[in-house]
């Protein structure tokens, strides 16, 4: 509500508190345009992402578990309803669910055989630095050229990914992204690593970030 306009003969007491009143309003403004001014424009994923090996399926299932490796990238391939995952970074535990560990011990690993998570040896390992983006992991695609996924996170025209040559044992190294951002069930950053030719075997602690605009 509006401050009413300051009234012939009013006293002192009156104009001060208007002019109080007054300041208040002015204040109350500008702190609100300040916070304003001040709120995120995009969210971010910042990570460092070291990979080795090349596509490798395996599994980690209730009658035998092991602990889980922090970073790398799991799916849910079975759970009866008994298996607790989001404690060690899964947004839940339905089958088909992709979490990257941030845990080594599950709230409950189930009935034994009838819970199992898969991961592939030669996807990403990540160490998240930041994250205020969501539920993102990290697939092996081909030879050099890996997946960052997300569950419809990353929009087609708002979406930036920061990173830059880097250098391992074998000199200058590079880290690109094959096209533009795929929108569908599940939106995708392909990437492709190269020194000449696309490898495996080239990202060590390599960072990336991603923002994607509000």
């Amino acid at each position: 509500m509006s401050i009413p306009s300051r009234q012939i003969g009013w006293g002192t007491e009156e104009n001060l508190l208007w002019q109080i009143s007054k300041q208040l309003e002015y204040l109350t403004g500008v702190t609100y345009k300040s916070l304003s001014e001040l709120a995120p424009t995009y969210k971010v994923y910042t990570a460092l992402l070291t990979q080795s090996g090349g596509d490798g399926l395996l599994g980690n299932c209730s009658d035998d578990p092991q602990p889980l490796v922090i970073g790398v990238t799991y799916q849910i391939s079975s759970n009866d309803g008994t298996g607790d995952f989001t404690n060690v970074g899964a947004p839940n535990n339905n089958i088909g669910t992709y979490f990257v560990a941030t845990g080594t011990t599950p709230n409950n690993w189930g009935t034994p055989g009838d819970v199992c998570l898969d991961y592939n040896t030669g996807a990403p390992v990540v160490t998240v630095l930041e994250n205020t983006i969501g539920n993102v992991w990290f697939t092996y695609n081909d030879f050099g050229k890996y997946l960052i996924n997300s569950s419809n996170l990353f929009s087609l025209s708002k979406t930036m990914i920061i990173t830059s040559q880097f250098y391992n044992s074998n000199g200058a190294t590079n880290i690109s992204f094959m096209n533009d951002v795929i929108e569908n069930t599940d939106s995708l950053l392909p990437i492709r690593t190269w020194d000449g030719t696309t490898n495996d075997d080239l990202l060590y602690n390599t960072p990336i970030e991603i923002r994607v605009y509000n």
